[in-house]
């Protein structure tokens, strides 16, 4: 049996206010943390890590190049599982996000979170809950 395609995906936000963004390490090495730790779930769950996918969003992202290119390897059957520290990774509205699962499952593909905020919590658990694996 061959290994699930994993995509990873990464994202931070620039923060608005100076004062919280001295408080914060750089965007760089918050990505590389959320990577490590994507990478140690991927492989205590068994997933071939296939690609990686990241972002450094301002607090109002007109453009997400990132996320793009995630849901174009997700179109194009290049990954089998999305795996994120957090679903405010992907959309910060509930619905948006919503969406988005409804899309992977449709493709057959499973998106899993390391950590669920209550906001999104119904949403998860109604549309992004792993299918059974097989």
């Amino acid at each position: 049996m061959s290994r699930a395609r994993a995509a990873l995906f990464l994202a931070t936000r620039l923060p608005t206010d100076p004062k919280e963004a001295k408080k914060r390490p750089a965007p760089e090495v918050e990505l590389a943390e959320q990577e490590a730790r994507l990478r140690a779930f991927a492989a205590r769950e068994d997933y071939e890590v296939a690609k990686v996918f990241s972002e450094i969003l301002p607090e109002l992202p007109e453009q997400r190049p990132g996320l793009k290119a995630l849901r174009t390897a997700m179109w194009l059957r290049e990954i089998d599982v999305v795996v994120a520290a957090s679903p405010e990774c992907l959309y910060r509205d509930p619905e948006r996000l919503k969406s988005f699962l409804i899309e992977a499952r449709t493709l057959g593909q499973r998106v899993e979170f390391l950590e669920v905020p209550p906001l999104y919590a119904w949403i998860v658990k109604e549309y992004g809950w792993p299918l059974e694996r097989r």
